[in-house]
């Protein structure tokens, strides 16, 4: 039985990314033992995945502040780590980090096989690589593929679609909150996310649609097709959806920073759409099955945007502008003036969104 460790400690859309390759490791070795290293934000999210057995938690915070506080206890901190890791004796790791420092400890642990990119020449510690410059020319998901080709694994004859999954108790808690807001079986849910989730940080704002153009489109679908809305999102976010739902003439649930992770799937699971900016929370609607609309401002859609039915997700951008993609190999231009973003229009989404409210099964209608 192989044992394979893939360690990718980015942010929610990369592991959500991560998870057709996951899937298709486990299709082809079933009998195989997989690990996984990631950070504890995400170790929530795929802590249900069925295809992986062990979920390594690295949160470089936490690492940090014991550097700070001891260095002893760092110490001891990260050779637990290292030892939990050797002890399972993996026998093939996938290093997704574009880094080295990852290979090189995994290759003093023992870890025979090492595949991953050669990102900069950062593949030194590696024993299988893939060249590469950035994310730019197709999916990240197709790149991450790329990497199986290592293991003589022929990606084509699947059908590649990224999945988490909600759990019982996240689902419970949102048909609860539903039921409580009188929420009928007959209404259509939309989920609404202003924000974009934490890893762009103080910077999220250069990839945010208008709070302004929520609050429209958002009234709108309520008038022509009587929607209920919930609007989404994190903690450092609630002032966002608050202004929205503040901006809006009809009454909307808002459970920004009400919920945990967990609880967050349940709500999204439960929703018929979800418009959202680009970014993690985006990915994971896409990942539980849900219809999406997104906007897409200084990143490239067609590389880091929703994967998967085509008919499902709607990626919106402004297309023509000669300065977008300006996120280009893992850095940005701070743009004050948002041209890509304040040119797709509230009649723009609501227009996709009727294409993709059309479709479920006839369940809504026009007021």
């Amino acid at each position: 039985m192989k044992k394979i460790l893939i360690v990718n400690p980015f942010g929610i859309g990369d592991v959500i990314f991560s998870t057709p390759l996951v899937d298709i490791l486990k299709k082809n070795f079933p009998d195989s033992y997989i690990g996984y290293l990631c950070n504890r934000r995400v170790s929530e999210l795929i802590a249900t995945n069925p295809c992986l057995d062990k979920i390594f938690v690295y949160e470089k915070d936490d690492y940090r502040d014991a550097w700070r506080l001891s260095k002893i206890e760092f110490a001891k901190k990260i050779l637990a780590l290292l030892k939990s890791i050797k002890k399972e004796r993996f026998d093939v790791s996938i290093d997704l980090t574009l880094n080295y420092q990852y290979s090189m400890f995994l290759k003093l642990l023992g870890v025979r096989r090492r595949l991953g990119f050669n990102y900069r020449n950062r593949g030194k510690f590696l024993t299988d690589r893939i060249d590469m410059e950035g994310f730019d020319d197709k999916h990240v998901i197709e790149y991450y593929l790329d990497v199986l080709k290592l293991l003589d694994i022929d990606t084509d004859k699947y059908e590649i679609e990224p999945r988490i999954y909600a759990s019982p108790i996240g689902l419970k808690f949102a048909d609860r909150v539903l039921k409580e807001n009188g929420m009928r079986e007959s209404d259509q849910l939309i989920g609404m996310l202003p924000g974009c989730g934490e890893s762009w940080g103080e910077d999220a704002g250069y990839r945010r649609w208008p709070g302004r153009n929520f609050a429209v489109l958002a009234d709108m679908l309520v008038e022509n097709y009587g929607a209920r809305i919930i609007l989404l999102g994190n903690q450092k976010e609630t002032g966002l959806c608050g202004a929205v739902a503040a901006a809006m003439k009809n009454h909307i649930l808002n459970y920004c920073g009400k919920t945990t992770i967990d609880q967050f799937l349940g709500i999204l699971k439960r929703c018929s759409v979800v418009i959202t900016n680009d970014g993690g929370p985006l990915h994971m609607a896409v990942g539980l099955g849900v219809k999406t609309i997104s906007i897409f401002g200084p990143v490239d859609e067609n590389v880091y945007g929703p994967y998967g039915n085509k008919h499902n997700h709607i990626a919106l951008s402004k297309k023509g502008l000669p300065c977008r993609p300006c996120y280009r190999r893992f850095k940005y231009a701070k743009c004050e003036k948002r041209v890509c973003l304040d040119l797709v229009t509230a009649e723009e989404v609501f227009r996709a969104a009727q294409g993709l409210l059309s479709r479920e099964n006839g369940k809504i209608e026009t007021k």
